[in-house]
């Protein structure tokens, strides 16, 4: 059913694979825990429609959760899974029908031959009905062995998650059992295109001799027998044994050059009719119910689940303004508001001493809190987020040494912005007494290696405004 508080385009807007990565990630976060997502849920806030926001935490999650990646692995999975069933289909075909007509040192027996060659399909496509109607099954033997094959090709770190994902998308959707039975009726189909090929070959370029035995049945019960299967064919212009070569057919004889066309075209006939016909219009079907099954394998955006998670992404939920202690105010210039957020400048601070903002900040440069606690790093990290300035400058302490949470720090806000500029401001100079000259190194090595942002070392802030205020080239 639609959700009233969406529109259906927007519902509908995620691709496949957008689906079974939030699939996924749901899966993950139901049963280990839920994931450090504010900075995707700061980026995917700017969506406007619920689905994209949905897509786009799950995006950018997945890169760095490695369940991306999961995802194509198990997607090439199941792709050389599906080619290996295939081959393994084209192989027992060529078998079938070489078994079936033997070495041609004998007559062929027309009943032996007719079981070997349709035997083992029909009786799967009985047991395939059965389970269709009982609602019991997956699909097929055949479709079994499929995710089977996917555990055994697709291994690493999240791909079980995936796969299992993968299978819980469509059996939502009321798709899994059309998929597997696509699966199955395509791997049959091509098993009986393989028979159909190898007979019509061998019947091209040797003589087979058929006939039937019996020690119990009469002629007449081959005859009714081969008028009975042959009713169908005849009806696709293949040709039959008449009553009398169906009783000079008995007990090994040799037929003439008619009989034995006659018995080949039987043999054809019915494999068609009986074997490739069926398997043919089966996968239609089923593709056909999997084509109609794709439009609902999309997040179900007023479960539980989801609906915390747009609570999380509420513009309201991620205001910065809205979770600043009262004794703290962000000052926004009167000549930035409603100004495109394209065009703003912004500097933020870590855990820098003394005053802030910088004296003789120009009115035309936003700034955020002090970066000093997690509470103002969420605030700094909302701000820059919703702001997504062009040009924001990340001012730093250079007398203490980056660890990896100021880097990632760094990286979080850098992400938000056009152009980012590290402040690197050393204590009495470049190559002050506290010790920051020998830091300064560290900073711009571990930087460079990581990020690409320009770095300056200056305690001055006009290099700095001037930086802020500069156009793009």
């Amino acid at each position: 059913m639609p959700d009233p508080q969406y529109p259906t385009a927007l519902q509908n807007s995620m691709v496949f694979k957008e689906s079974w990565l939030c699939e996924a990630l749901r899966l993950k976060e139901t049963q280990w825990g839920q994931l450090d997502d504010r900075a995707a849920c700061l980026r995917a806030a700017r969506e406007s429609a619920a689905a994209r926001q949905i897509a786009m935490r799950a995006n950018l999650l997945g890169e760095t959760s490695g369940v991306t990646l999961a995802l194509g692995r198990v997607q090439s999975g199941l792709w050389v899974a599906f080619i290996v069933l295939l081959v393994f289909a084209v192989s027992v075909g060529g078998s079938a029908a070489l078994a079936a007509l033997g070495a041609g040192l004998q007559p062929v027996n027309v009943v032996s031959a007719l079981v070997v060659l349709l035997g083992v399909n029909l009786f799967s496509l009985v047991l395939w009905i059965v389970t269709l109607i009982v609602g019991i099954g997956s699909g097929g033997w055949l479709a079994g062995r499929w995710p089977w094959l996917v555990r055994k090709l697709a291994t690493g770190p999240e791909v079980a998650l995936a796969g299992q994902a993968w299978w819980s998308l469509w059996q939502q959707a009321g798709g899994l059992r059309w998929v597997l039975s696509s699966v199955t009726h395509a791997s049959w189909l091509i098993a009986n295109l393989t028979i159909l090929a190898v007979l019509f070959f061998i019947l091209s370029t040797r003589h087979f001799s058929f006939a039937w035995e019996t020690t119990l049945l009469s002629a007449d019960s081959f005859v009714a027998l081969t008028q009975f299967l042959g009713a169908v064919p005849q009806w696709f212009g293949f040709a039959i044994p008449d009553t009398e070569t169906v009783r000079a057919s008995g007990h090994l004889s040799r037929n003439s050059l008619q009989a034995q066309a006659l018995w080949a075209s039987w043999l054809t006939g019915a494999l068609v009719c009986y074997g490739v016909m069926p398997r043919a219009l089966l996968l239609l079907a089923s593709l056909a119910l999997v084509a109609r099954a794709w439009p609902r394998t999309q997040p179900q955006l007023l479960s539980p689940y989801y609906q915390a998670l747009l609570l999380k992404m509420d513009p309201a939920a991620l205001s910065p303004e809205g979770q600043v202690p009262p004794q703290i105010k962000l000052r926004y210039p009167p000549a930035l508001k409603g100004a495109n957020s394209a065009t703003r400048a912004m500097i933020t601070g870590i855990e820098l001493e003394g005053e802030w903002p910088p004296l003789e900040l120009g009115s035309a440069i936003v700034h955020t809190v002090m970066i000093d606690s997690r509470d103002t790093r969420n605030m700094a990290l909302g701000q820059v987020a919703q702001l997504n300035p062009r040009r924001l400058v990340i001012a730093c302490d250079a007398r203490h040494t980056p660890d990896r949470g100021t880097l990632r720090l760094i990286a979080e806000l850098a992400s938000y912005a056009s152009k980012t500029l590290v402040w690197l401001q050393p204590a009495g100079g470049a190559d002050g007494p506290d010790g920051a000259d020998g830091r300064i190194p560290v900073w711009k090595n571990q930087l460079h290696a990581a990020l690409e942002v320009e770095v300056l070392v200056t305690p001055l802030l006009a290099p700095v405004s001037e930086w802020l205020v500069r156009s793009d080239d």
